[in-house]
């Protein structure tokens, strides 16, 4: 099965971040910072952050709508996916309503789970509730869910770019990170075994040879 992130990876941009950009107090990269440098996970990071978004959903997707484009070759990988029995699963930090918006213009919603905290909106920020880990050793709800389907006697393939995916990659069975993308630098730092990509066409080539 194909395990993706959806901001800067799916899609040319982060979705999450714009959306802080444009409506939420400067303090949030605060934060952000505080994140990268280990000191709070990722749902808390999360949690804090889309709280100080001021906007209802309409107004953000609005915004998006005029800068966000698919990676190129994802519909491809879609097809491919449902013509070769591979399930296919959306595994976000983002925005949930974002992702289902966006991929919802390609009629792919059917095809495809998407794993994200449901955000809800309280008239002055977003609130996010997470699905229980399966296992609270997990080091963040990616990293479990890799573990889980792995568990499963599922071989996972991880595709992503951030420093939340580094945990699900490291757990995954083959992993690809988003070329020059956080990810990626640290697959390299760390010794881990990661093709970089800019499309998903070379994803598909690699996910035809791993599968046989």
């Amino acid at each position: 099965m194909i395990l993706s992130d959806f901001d800067n990876t799916i899609v040319n941009i982060d979705t999450a971040a714009f959306a802080l950009e444009l409506f939420a107090d400067p303090s949030w990269k605060r934060i952000e910072a505080r994140f990268e440098a280990g000191e709070i996970s990722l749902e808390d990071s999360i949690r804090e952050e889309f709280a100080m978004i001021n906007a209802p959903e309409n107004v953000i997707l609005n915004a998006l709508d005029k800068v966000v484009s698919l990676r190129p070759h994802f519909n491809d990988l879609i097809r491919y996916c449902r013509k070769n029995d591979l399930s296919f699963t959306v595994l976000s930090a983002g925005l949930e309503f974002s992702i289902r918006h966006f991929l919802n213009q390609e009629n792919w919603l059917k095809f495809i789970e998407i794993y994200a905290p449901k955000a809800q909106y309280t008239g002055h920020g977003y609130s996010l509730s997470f699905s229980k880990f399966f296992d609270q050793s997990s080091i963040n709800f990616k990293h479990d869910l890799v573990k889980y389907h792995r568990k499963r006697g599922y071989r996972v393939i991880f595709i992503g770019d951030g420093l939340g995916d580094i945990p699900a990659a490291k757990e995954a069975d083959l992993r690809f990170a988003i070329k020059g993308s956080k990810l990626a630098e640290a697959c390299l730092k760390g010794n881990i075994t990661c093709s970089e990509v800019t499309d998903f066409q070379e994803v598909i080539d690699e996910v035809s040879n791993f599968i046989g």
